[in-house]
């Protein structure tokens, strides 16, 4: 969990953080999964639309640069998953939550 934290806007490839646990990349999915009822990738896009959230609310950053400070290729990406996350883009997201 920090390894992903500090390195959430990086790109985390599963055979990353399965070598930061010291596990095999197969093994450590496994045992994610058990231990947080998601699978790594699951569990890395919603630490990411968490981390936008709080960067929405509370900073003035456009949302491109949210998209890429939080560890998006691309802001279409980025909108795409915070729209199926939340239900509303980001921009409409921001309006109704300042």
């Amino acid at each position: 969990m920090d390894f992903i934290e500090t390195n959430l806007a990086s790109p985390l490839h599963l055979a990353d953080i399965a070598r930061a646990a010291g596990l095999s990349p197969m093994h450590f999915a496994a045992g994610f999964r058990s231990a947080t009822g998601l699978s790594p990738h699951a569990y890395v896009r919603d630490r990411r639309i968490e981390r936008a959230k709080t960067k929405l609310m509370s900073d003035e950053m456009r949302i491109d640069e949210i998209a890429i400070d939080v560890g998006f290729r691309s802001q279409t990406h980025f909108i795409t998953v915070f729209r199926r996350q939340t239900g509303q883009p980001p921009a409409r997201w921001r309006r109704c939550s300042a």
